[in-house]
């Protein structure tokens, strides 16, 4: 654990997961199976792959995580809570998020860290994930005065999976009037539990956060459709446009946002639209940039900056972590964007 400095507003709860950015040729993934572009692997292969690359750069990980750490470094109080290994790895993403300044309720199992290989070839991308303890966090671990402290708890996307552990979540921050933030993190996720997440979106107080495949994904799954329509690159279609302004019309909540890349994002609230553009950039590489704007948007939120405000900080950091592998950021511009929220 760690001693937050500032009183948490944000309480993230997600998978403690260690990432390694790596480039290798097709037969080094051949030889260790990693023939998909996504894909769960043995944690002993992933460990022996890993250690057999030179060149490798280790990053703390996970969406809740990433969250955690990019919010901290723009000067919001932040809480991560999640399982992990008592071996290096684990340590390992200890120190990077304590120094960000994240507050941490990491809980020691004896299964090892969880570790993701984002593996750069020639003419592709491919991960390979071993998510072991933090596959552990139970309905135990989630420390119910964390919940009502917070004015916002990060929910990461992969725990949908583990319907006890999300439903205990969002019953507790109902009970406690706080909100609540949900990447849908996949498509899958997003197609599989999509109407899942629509009866969270009606029930509780949710921010929504998606890319535009995810968006594609759940609005398909919810209506139905083979296919969406698109007016081209520049806009999402009519019909999908006009669904999440019809999911967001009736109330406060749910606000979707969806991430859109360099075309920037749309934010869906109160049966309206809203479009911030982005500056183009040429990325480094992406994982982690639409963790980088979800914790840019939340913190500017709880800080009561209008959605337009929000979706343009979230623009701007995203673009910082588009420039380095994962969520390694230069902490420094980091804070400089954060400085004229202050620190809350």
């Amino acid at each position: 654990m760690s001693k937050p400095n500032l009183t948490p507003s944000l309480f993230c709860i997600g998978n403690v997961m260690v990432d390694f950015f790596a480039a290798a040729d097709a037969e080094f993934a051949r030889r260790y199976g990693i023939d998909g572009p996504v894909q769960h692997i043995e944690h002993s292969r992933l460990m022996a792959a890993i250690g057999e690359l030179p060149d490798k750069v280790p990053c703390s990980g996970g969406g809740a995580a990433n969250v955690a750490k990019i919010a901290a470094l723009l000067g919001t109080g932040v809480r991560f809570t999640g399982a992990r290994g008592t071996d290096e790895p684990g340590r390992f993403f200890e120190k990077e998020l304590g120094e960000a300044g994240v507050c941490l309720t990491l809980l020691p199992r004896k299964t090892p860290t969880g570790c993701c290989l984002i593996l750069k070839l020639e003419d592709t991308v491919r991960i390979a994930a071993a998510p072991a303890a933090s596959l552990e966090l139970g309905v135990e671990d989630i420390d119910e005065e964390d919940i009502r402290s917070a004015a916002v708890v990060v929910i990461d996307g992969y725990l949908m999976n583990r319907q006890d552990l999300v439903r205990h979540i969002l019953e507790k921050a109902n009970h406690y009037g706080t909100m609540v933030a949900l990447d849908l993190s996949s498509v899958p996720i997003a197609r599989e539990r999509a109407h899942e997440i629509l009866t969270y979106s009606r029930v509780y107080p949710l921010i929504l956060f998606m890319n535009e495949e995810e968006a594609g994904a759940f609005f398909r799954t919810i209506s139905s459709q083979d296919g969406v329509e698109s007016d081209g690159e520049e806009e999402i279609g009519k019909e999908m446009a006009g669904f999440f302004q019809g999911l967001t019309a009736n109330e406060l909540f749910p606000i979707v946002v969806i991430k859109r890349g360099k075309r920037g994002a749309t934010v869906f609230a109160g049966g309206r639209s809203h479009r911030e553009s982005a500056f183009t950039v040429n990325p480094r590489d992406s994982t982690g940039a639409g963790d980088a704007f979800c914790a840019a948007f939340l913190s500017a939120w709880i800080r009561g900056k209008t959605l337009g405000e929000c979706a343009a900080l979230g623009n701007k950091v995203a673009r910082e972590v588009l420039a380095a592998p994962g969520a390694t950021v230069n902490r420094k511009r980091i804070a400089a964007l954060g400085k004229p929220l202050g620190k809350v």
